[in-house]
């Protein structure tokens, strides 16, 4: 085998090992339930009333930006209104685990962003 066809071959197989690192889930249900639990954060219902006063309020869950974070795979949840971004939350399908990108572009727990914007 020659040069061209081996690292062919490695960059088929790099991409493959890496694709499922973060399956999107096939039923649905697990997904929505991460968005509900960004939408019913006390912080972010407390936003939420603020923001439809004067215009549209969004949860925006993209499919394609995953991470994944001490085993867990997060999905990114955005809560926009009138198209700007207020937060950009990380969650596990489940809504067990929440990660806030905080000043900076840091992401941290949910429990530390709380302290932060109190």
């Amino acid at each position: 085998m020659g040069p061209l066809p081996g690292i062919a071959a490695l960059g088929l197989a790099l991409a493959v090992g890496t694709a499922g690192a973060c399956d999107v889930p096939g039923d649905g249900t697990s997904l929505r339930r991460a968005l509900l639990r960004v939408k019913y954060l006390p912080e972010t219902e407390l936003w939420e009333l603020q923001a439809r006063k004067t215009a549209i309020v969004q949860y925006v869950l993209s499919l394609h930006e995953p991470i994944e974070r001490e085993g867990h795979c997060y999905w990114p949840i955005e809560a926009r209104s009138d198209g700007t971004l207020w937060a950009r939350f990380f969650a596990t399908p489940n809504g067990e685990h929440v990660l806030v990108v905080a000043a900076g572009g840091k992401l941290v727990p949910l429990e530390e962003w709380r302290k932060s914007v109190r």
